[in-house]
C-alpha cells in the first residue's frame, strides 16, 4: 500500500458541491454519485446511502472532518475520500448507530474513520492510509480507525497502513476485529478498556507493536499473524498488559523483537501459538496464574524469560532446542524444561554468546548456577516433537547443525570466561 501524496488545489475549485445533494435527499434515499470530484466537508443528518462504483472522490481541505454522520442507519459505499484536515478530524466522523462503511478508499492527514458514542456499526473492506507531501513523524499522524465509547461494532477485512495506530479502540464492549491487515504504524491494533471482544484472523507486519492489548478482560485473540515487528527497541508481536481471563490461541508470532510480552497479566490461557524466530519468544513480568499449553517455540534466540511472576503453569509446549527424555514413550519429556535467567546474565557480559542459547552445555551450566536460588517457571511435560507448524516454508530444524557447531565453539569460550572472572552484573 502506498501512502500517496496530496491533491492539487485546482481540483478543489473544480469539485462538485456534495452538501446540496444530501440536503435535497429524503430519508431512505440512495444517492449514486457519478465518477468525478466532489467537495467536502459534508454533514449527513438523515438516514441515506451514498454509493459509487469507485470513481467518485470527495476532497476536503477544511478544518472539519470530510464527512460527518449524525443519522442512524447511514451507509457509505465505494467512495474515495481525501482528507487534509487538522486536529481531531477524520475522513469520516460517526456520531450515530448502525452505520455501514464499506469499500471506501481513504487517504487522510489525520484520522481515517473516527467513531464517538457510535455502536452497532460495520466497517468493512476499506483501504485507509496516511498521505502527505513531506515526511511526518508518527506521533503527528492520526489513527486509521479510532473508536471511543462505542459498543458492538464490527471491524472487518480492512487494509490500514502508515498511520499512528492502525486500529485504536478505547472504552467499548463486544467488539469484533477480524481479517484486517495492519502495517507500518505504531501499533497495528491497540485495545484499551475493551472487554468481551474478539481479535481474530488479523495480520500485522512492520509495526512497532503488532497488537497492544491493555486493561481488558474476557478477550479472544486467535488465529492472528504478527510478523516482523523488530525495527524498534520496544517492538513486540503481541503485548498483553493487565489482561485477565482471556484466551490467546493459535496465533503465529514470527520474527519480532519480543514475540509475546506479558505484564500484570493474570488468569489467561495461551494455547497452540507458534512463536518462531523472535529474539525473545515470550517475556513475562508480574504475570500470574496463566496457563501456557501446546505452544511451539522454534528458532527464538531466547525462548522465554520471567521476572516477578509465579503460579504460571507451563505444560506440553515444544521448545526446539531443549533436549528432553521420554522414558514412557508418550511423546512428552519426563524431564521438565525450566526458564532460567542464567543465559540473560551471560549475554549481558558478551552478546556473542547469544548463539549458545539452550545448547545442552548451556542448560547444564544454567542448572549449576541456579542451584540454591529461587525456583523459576518450568514446563512440567515438554513435547518431544512439535505439533504441526503453520505453513512458513521452513523446517523447524533448518540450520540447527550450523548453530550447534558455532555454539559449541562459543560455549568453550564462555566457560573459560566465567571460570576466570565470573558473570558481570
Amino acid at each position: 500500500m502506498n501512502p500517496g501524496t496530496g491533491f492539487a488545489g485546482d481540483a478543489e475549485s473544480a469539485a462538485i458541491p456534495l452538501q446540496p445533494m444530501i440536503d435535497q435527499a429524503r430519508a431512505g434515499d440512495v444517492i449514486r454519485l457519478a465518477p468525478g470530484t466532489y467537495l467536502g466537508p459534508v454533514t449527513i443528518g438523515k438516514s441515506i446511502a451514498i454509493e459509487s462504483g469507485g470513481g467518485a472522490t470527495i476532497i476536503n481541505t477544511s478544518p472539519n472532518s470530510a464527512i460527518t454522520i449524525q443519522a442512524n442507519g447511514t451507509r457509505l459505499q465505494g467512495l474515495n475520500i481525501r482528507h487534509q484536515g487538522k486536529g481531531e478530524t477524520a475522513g469520516i466522523e460517526v456520531h450515530a448507530q448502525s452505520v455501514q462503511l464499506e469499500q471506501l478508499k481513504i487517504r487522510t492527514q489525520r484520522h481515517g474513520i473516527m467513531l464517538r458514542d457510535a455502536s452497532k456499526s460495520v466497517i468493512r473492506n476499506n483501504d485507509i492510509a496516511f498521505f502527505a507531501d513531506q515526511p511526518v513523524r508518527i506521533g503527528k499522524k492520526g489513527n486509521g480507525i479510532d473508536l471511543y465509547n462505542s459498543q458492538d461494532n464490527q471491524i472487518l477485512n480492512n487494509r490500514i497502513a502508515f498511520m499512528k495506530d492502525a486500529i485504536y479502540m478505547e472504552k467499548g464492549r463486544n467488539e469484533t476485529v477480524n481479517g484486517n491487515e495492519v502495517s507500518y504504524s505504531r501499533y497495528g491494533i491497540h485495545f484499551m478498556y475493551i472487554d468481551d471482544s474478539r481479535v481474530t484472523h488479523n495480520s500485522g507486519e512492520f509495526n512497532i507493536t503488532g497488537a497492544m492489548v491493555m486493561e481488558v478482560s474476557n478477550l479472544d485473540i486467535a488465529d492472528n499473524m504478527f510478523r516482523k515487528q523488530s525495527g524498534n527497541v520496544n517492538s513486540q508481536g503481541l503485548l498483553l498488559y493487565d489482561v485477565r481471563e482471556s484466551r490467546i490461541d493459535r496465533n503465529v508470532i514470527e520474527g519480532n523483537r519480543v514475540g509475546i510480552y506479558m505484564e500484570r497479566a493474570e488468569g489467561n490461557r495461551l494455547a497452540e501459538n507458534a512463536l518462531l524466530q523472535n529474539f525473545v519468544g515470550i517475556q513475562m513480568i508480574q504475570a500470574k496464574n496463566n496457563l501456557m499449553r501446546r505452544n511451539t517455540f522454534v528458532s527464538n534466540v531466547i525462548e522465554a524469560t520471567e521476572r516477578e511472576s509465579d503460579a504460571n503453569r507451563l505444560t506440553e509446549n515444544y521448545w526446539d532446542s531443549f533436549q528432553g527424555l521420554d522414558v514412557t514413550n508418550d511423546g512428552l519429556s519426563d524431564i521438565p524444561y525450566r526458564i532460567q535467567p542464567f543465559f540473560q546474565r551471560v549475554i549481558a557480559g558478551n552478546s556473542a554468546y547469544q548463539l549458545f542459547f539452550q545448547s545442552p552445555s548451556m542448560t547444564f551450566l544454567s542448572d549449576i548456577f541456579a542451584a540454591g536460588g529461587k525456583a523459576s517457571a518450568a514446563d512440567d511435560s515438554p513435547l518431544m516433537k512439535p505439533d504441526l507448524l503453520p505453513s512458513t516454508g521452513r523446517s523447524s530444524n533448518d540450520g540447527g547443525m550450523g548453530v550447534l557447531i558455532i555454539g559449541l565453539i562459543l560455549l568453550l569460550t564462555s566457560v573459560f570466561t566465567i571460570s576466570l572472572g565470573g558473570i558481570r552484573k
